[in-house]
């Protein structure tokens, strides 16, 4: 999900809101619930999942610091579409969701931008929908470990240590694929030396080859 806070009004935002804190496995809110508030997170990460008709639980996206989640149902009046599940201890903002619409309104520079973020999540979705018809599973595991490994920040062609705070079988329903099938994934890589793993730690030692495969 792209940031669209700039820095110039996200302490505006911060003012009109109050402080929230989660422990690890807490649910900040529930699909199908009326749209409250809208969060920044300041820290930690949550996972959006949504309950197929089956009743399984399946992994949409992965969210952490300087992303906002909730201001989409603020703008339209739906429920929430997903659950959100703290994966770590978590802190937010939470501003009321009419609160929001009144802050969107006397800044319209910021509803431009929040336009372009829901546009870019758009072309997200259907650039993934393509990579599931089109990926294989080595592509997409390549693809999501290389998204995490951006979202942190660091420099694209070094090394880089990343938590996957999911697990094996949640980290497979957000490729898209069975946990066999990313089992085997992280092996290949493994023998190719372009991953090292201890638990939840994964170190990236070929970016550059992360992200060619990711592209294939």
């Amino acid at each position: 999900m792209g940031e669209w806070l700039t820095d110039d009004i996200r302490e505006e935002f911060r003012a009109l809101g109050s402080s929230r804190t989660l422990i690890e496995r807490d649910t900040l809110f529930r699909e199908g619930d009326e749209p409250y508030d809208v969060l920044l997170i300041e820290s930690g990460e949550l996972k959006l999942v949504t309950t197929a008709s089956n009743g399984t639980e399946l992994v949409l996206d992965v969210v952490g610091p300087g992303e906002v989640i909730g201001e989409l149902s603020a703008v339209d009046g739906a429920t929430r579409s997903a659950t959100a599940v703290a994966l770590t201890d978590v802190s937010v903002t939470a501003v009321r969701s009419e609160v929001f619409m009144d802050f969107l309104l006397e800044k319209p520079g910021s509803m431009r931008q929040l336009f372009r973020v829901t546009i870019q999540r758009l072309r997200e979705s259907n650039a993934r929908q393509l990579e599931y018809a089109s990926a294989d599973a080595l592509g997409r595991v390549c693809h999501r470990l290389e998204d995490i490994a951006a979202r942190s920040g660091a420099p694209p062609n070094e090394p880089t240590s990343i938590e996957l705070r999911l697990t094996q079988a949640e980290f497979a329903q957000w490729c898209g694929l069975s946990r066999e099938a990313v089992v085997k994934a992280f092996r290949k890589l493994r023998t190719l030396g372009w991953v090292e793993q201890e638990g939840g730690s994964v170190t990236l030692n070929e970016r550059i080859g992360l992200r060619a495969r990711a592209a294939q």
